[in-house]
């Protein structure tokens, strides 16, 4: 196959598909004066959803419960029951995870380990190319052996121009050549070495021998997706609950072709999976009263308190795959003080973040101090941000007055709606800089561009609060979402407040977002522009395996982007997941997706008499 141009842009692309920007607004400060600037692109918002007031549900005796059958409530309907075709839709993915697997999956720490693979792939010594031994115990859920040819059909499926799932994981397959060597094995042949390759090798696999035939522009419709989904999962597709327009739900079973596997063989106390359907969390939770279902896909962290009283649930929490952070447009001429580390110091500095998570995120989020996930294997937990961590404005105040950039004329920055200007390439910052005169505070204005959501509003108040400060200007633009995106897209922008989403990666190269070309794309929309710290993330992702070495160069990484501040890091968003008392052995560990809350489902089971 013809290789496409443009290795970087490639795992750029891919990552699109687990991009997803969420932002605030922040409030008056005390001096100077803010101005908050509301733009919207449509009339008008829906009044704020409310979450209705929860009353204790009844206790439920364990002897009137069946114990083999499992019922989970999902917000949602679904649409396609098909790994190639679930990324827009959440049911389908929680669907989809259970009945079907891929080459490569992840432990509770987000490390690849093999699925449906026989053993890690053999990596050649430059990085390009990838040898994978499938397994031969495996068996489709209607008795069919599992094989090379299954792997081979469904990556063509993807590397097709006609594909109709994600547009960027077909970019992505399109860069990769493929080699069927025998029927337990594949070779693949990369552009460019690429590290995170084996995250890719995480897609769910379909069945050859069902779909064959077909081809990609018909894949949607084929009436697999619906009507009875094969796949070598540990459950298997049982039926609809409800019919038609009226569907409720759906059950699965336990494969039997699953259970005769060595890893599957134990545990699997649920026989039976039911998902129930409904129209939003309300009515979720009022399922639960009823004693419908036992656990609730999600519990919106809005909701943790009035959920409470419900005695018979119980909640866990894990790190959700994302960040909020407040990035800076590099590329601004307008705005070049961003580019100077001492200025970016020193606004880190200015900023007390755990009280301002504390106040605002409580239970919505935790502090961040890195930007790779706190559960990761890559995370470092010995990094302390000591350039800008603990707060201190002193010591911001003392930084400010060590930035050297001769800002324009403030007539140049009134129009924050300006397009930006061609990227501007930084000196190395190991080169010596030219003497300017001190930098005057109070001079220095910009534009914080916030998505217009109250709890991301509060957030944004406190840190322009605390910059007011230092005698900065910062006015605040408040726009719709449809606008935000658009805006951070096009670098419209001086400085934003955003959450960005990584799911569903769970590999931590962090390439995409800060690498030093943004013109090629990915999610670096501030132009961010370190050349350290870009040595170092790509010679992360030119090695061939999570080993030692690139777990030391992403030690390296927090260690350069906590001194050179590239963004201000704000917060790690929670994921609550809802359980019924009763059941045990549920651990939630590192995740990619809400889908890996299922990691563990093999020990799941019902306690006591």
């Amino acid at each position: 196959m013809k290789r496409l141009l443009g290795p970087l842009a490639v795992f750029v692309a891919a990552l699109l598909i687990f991009a997803a920007v969420l932002l605030t607004r922040p409030a008056p400060l005390p001096a100077p004066t803010p101005v908050v600037t509301r733009i919207t692109a449509t009339p008008g918002r829906g009044p704020t959803p409310t979450i209705a007031v929860i009353t204790p549900a009844p206790t439920i005796s364990i002897q009137n419960i069946d114990r083999t059958s499992l019922s989970e409530a999902l917000i949602g309907a679904p649409k396609k029951i098909n790994p190639l075709l679930a990324g827009y839709n959440r049911v389908d993915r929680d669907l989809s995870a259970l009945i079907f697997e891929g080459l490569m999956t992840t432990d509770s720490y987000g490390a690849p380990i093999p699925d449906l693979a026989a053993a890690p792939p053999r990596v050649s010594s430059d990085g390009l190319t990838y040898v994978v031994t499938t397994r031969t115990d495996v068996l489709w859920q209607d008795g069919l052996r599992f094989s090379a040819d299954d792997v081979i059909f469904t990556i063509h499926l993807m590397q097709d121009n006609a594909f109709p799932g994600q547009p960027d994981l077909r970019a992505f397959w399109q860069t990769v050549e493929m080699l069927k060597v025998d029927d337990t094995t594949i070779r693949f042949e990369l552009a460019q070495p690429l590290a995170a390759f084996t995250d890719y090798l995480r897609i769910g696999i379909l069945p050859e021998h069902v779909l064959r035939g077909t081809n990609a522009a018909d894949l949607a419709k084929h009436p697999f997706n619906l009507d009875k989904p094969i796949g070598t999962g540990p459950y298997q597709f049982d039926g609809w609950i409800g019919s038609g327009a009226q569907v409720q739900g759906v059950r699965l079973k336990r494969a039997a072709s699953y259970a005769s596997r060595p890893e599957g063989k134990d545990g699997f106390a649920f026989d039976d999976l039911v998902f129930r359907f409904y129209a939003g969390f309300n009515e979720a939770v009022a399922a639960f009263q009823r004693g419908e279902v036992f656990t609730i896909g999600e519990i919106p962290v809005d909701a943790i308190d009035q959920v409470s009283p419900i005695t018979q649930l119980t909640v866990q929490s894990t790190y959700k795959p994302a960040f909020g952070t407040i990035i800076y447009n590099w590329r601004n001429d307008n705005v070049p003080f961003f580019r100077d580390i001492h200025m970016r110091q020193a606004l880190a500095r200015a900023v007390d973040r755990q009280a301002i998570v504390d106040k605002v995120m409580a239970r919505r989020a935790v502090l961040a101090d890195s930007p790779i996930l706190p559960n990761s294997w890559a995370y470092d937990r010995g990094v302390q941000c000591s350039a800008f961590n603990p707060f201190n404005l002193d010591s911001a105040k003392a930084q400010l007055s060590l930035v050297q950039v001769a800002i324009p004329d403030a007539a140049a920055t009134q129009d924050s709606a300006q397009p930006t200007l061609p990227p501007t390439r930084t000196p190395d910052p190991r080169t010596p800089r030219p003497t300017l005169p001190p930098l005057n505070p109070n001079a220095v204005r910009f534009t914080l561009l916030v998505r217009d959501d109250p709890s991301q509003n509060a957030l944004a108040a406190e840190v322009v609060a605390a910059w007011s400060a230092l005698g900065i200007n910062v006015q605040t633009l408040v726009a719709d979402t449809q606008t935000y995106n658009n805006r951070l897209r096009a670098g419209e922008f001086e400085a934003a407040l955003t959450e960005l989403n990584l799911a569903p990666g769970s590999d931590p190269d962090p390439y995409s977002l800060w690498r030093q070309v943004p013109a090629d794309g990915g999610l670096n929309f501030g132009g961010m522009n370190d050349r350290i710290l870009s040595e170092i993330m790509e010679a992360a992702r030119r090695e061939s395996a999570n080993g030692v070495h690139r777990a030391e160069l992403y030690r390296q990484f927090q260690r350069a982007f906590c001194e050179r501040v590239p963004a201000l890091l704000l917060y790690d968003p929670v994921f609550t997941y809802g359980i019924d008392a009763r059941i045990q052995g549920v651990q939630l560990g590192f995740m990619a997706d809400p889908t890996d809350r299922f990691r563990t489902i093999q020990a799941w089971h019902f306690g006591g008499q």
